[in-house]
């Protein structure tokens, strides 16, 4: 084959639409990289939208566990209130008792009582008349 016979098959496959092929072969491939980037896109908007879904699943999930959490903490409010006050009334109680549990004259101090004075006598005639039995 001589030089003549390959220029001329290059022009005839060229001219074949070989020449056109080559001429369009940048345009198809910035038109494949616009789709590609195209769907890319819609990937990523895709990831996007689950991504924001379930931020908002989770932040629903934080409410509800704030809220839970707010409702103990009120709770362990009272019940410390609670606790103060049964302290103090037993600090009071500590410092009314009376340590001679059968003398006749006992008497809590600060004028602290619980009976009435008809109350007082009456135990105070009970307890005389247990210690005259022993």
């Amino acid at each position: 084959m001589d030089w003549v016979t390959l220029v001329t098959a290059l022009i005839a496959s060229l001219s074949g639409g070989g020449l056109i092929s080559l001429l369009t072969i940048r345009e198809t491939r910035k038109k494949l990289n616009v789709e590609n980037k195209e769907k890319e896109g819609e990937v990523y908007v895709k990831l996007i939208d689950e991504l924001q879904d379930q931020i908002e699943k989770q932040n629903e999930r934080l409410d509800k566990k704030d809220a839970i959490i707010q409702e103990k903490d009120d709770i362990i409010a009272d019940l410390r209130h609670r606790l103060d006050e049964a302290n103090s009334a037993l600090i009071k109680a500590t410092l009314l008792k009376c340590s001679k549990l059968a003398c006749p004259d006992r008497r809590p101090p600060l004028g602290f009582t619980e009976l009435t004075p008809e109350e007082m006598l009456v135990e105070r005639k009970r307890l005389s008349i247990e210690s005259s039995e022993e």
